[in-house]
């Protein structure tokens, strides 16, 4: 029998912690850009939703700041070098065919940059994009309201690198507090104009995995900052949700204790370290919004239905708080298996 329900509402009863009819599976935006489009309007339309992503606040640099980007070929390779200028000193990037070669942040000097970069940026309200921006791709698709990363995430993965970091941290820990500092005002003012705009569900795009912070700097750095500001957008009516695609056993009681409506991007081991039963019983009343791991969509196609309902039975909450998604990588053979995948939900439909 077929159904009358609009794939999306299946997704927008998930975010409400409602039943859906069955089981949503989504896709992010960025991924269906391979291959031929009508193959993905055509699993559109047996029921996998693409999600996008975009920011209901516009950024602008003062202070003569300004981004300067250069390409050439060397080596065999395409270089690309991105610089930021301003009047207290220069910072750059270096990437190789598309493979990142040298951080922004690699020096004392660089922090002070970056703080200045913080100190003159600039926010408004960008809403009639986002509007528009939704609209665009309300045919297929849901879109959140991408709010970035806080401030710690934001300079381990944006900026230095885990390696440089953890160096950082401890060589010249009062440059790393000072950018820190700056970007958390920034991320407040950020919070502020998504809690009055549009957009019902808010991604805070963390990728965040436990081992590269530990329970400690979790503590001290994240858990203050989501208890001061999600707040702020749930009494708005939004949901939070926030993107954890690692391993987080270690920090899983303090991730109880967070305000976050919503774990986005888990993922089961091997990649991460909890497994959906463990997470569902340790954040009972959260959404999971859960990656499929590349390795399981290579099972066979009877071996993939039953992980799969599994899966269901051990995340969700009596059929609701749980949804899949494509989120770390689109497997290779997505026009095989997503066909299986979406069957195997069809047998969660309720009733």
């Amino acid at each position: 029998m077929g159904s009358n329900t609009d794939p999306r509402e299946n997704v927008e009863a998930f975010w409400a912690g409602q039943r859906p009819e069955q089981v949503p599976l989504t896709v992010y935006r960025m991924f269906t850009r391979v291959g031929e489009p009508g193959k993905w309007e055509a699993l559109f339309r047996r029921g996998l939703v693409p999600v996008d992503s975009f920011c209901p606040a516009r950024s602008e640099w003062t202070g003569d700041v300004e981004r300067v980007v250069s390409e050439y070929d060397e080596g065999g390779l395409h270089w690309r070098r991105t610089a930021i200028r301003t009047p207290v000193g220069e910072i750059f990037s270096l990437h190789a065919d598309g493979w990142q070669q040298k951080y922004m942040l690699t020096c004392p000097d660089d922090y002070r940059v970056m703080t200045y970069v913080a100190e003159h940026t600039s926010l408004s309200p960008a809403y009639d994009d986002f509007l528009a921006r939704q609209k665009d791709y309300a045919r297929w698709g849901v879109t959140m309201a991408a709010a970035g990363r806080t401030p710690l995430q934001a300079i381990l993965v944006d900026w230095t690198g885990l390696e440089q970091f953890s160096m950082h941290l401890f060589d010249f820990p009062d440059a790393v507090m000072t950018l820190y500092e700056a970007q958390l005002e920034l991320f407040r003012r950020m919070i502020g104009i998504i809690a009055e705009g549009p957009g019902k569900v808010v991604s805070v795009l963390e990728n965040f995995t436990a081992e590269t912070m530990g329970p400690e700097r979790f503590a001290r750095f994240h858990v203050p900052v989501y208890k001061e500001l999600f707040p702020a957008l749930q009494a708005c009516g939004k949901i939070v949700g926030t993107h954890f695609d690692g391993k987080l056993a270690s920090c899983s009681d303090l991730i109880a204790d967070s305000p976050m409506d919503m774990i986005e991007s888990i993922t089961p081991p091997p990649e991460g370290d909890m497994a959906l039963a463990q997470a569902r019983a340790a954040w009972s009343e959260k959404l999971l919004w859960s990656n499929i791991n590349v390795s399981t969509w290579a099972l066979p196609p009877e071996q993939l239905r039953r992980e799969i309902l599994q899966r269901v039975a051990d995340g969700s909450d009596g059929g609701a708080r749980l949804a899949f998604e494509i989120s770390e990588d689109l497997p290779g053979n997505w026009e095989q298996s997503v066909p299986v995948v979406l069957e195997a939900l069809r047998q969660t439909r309720a009733g």
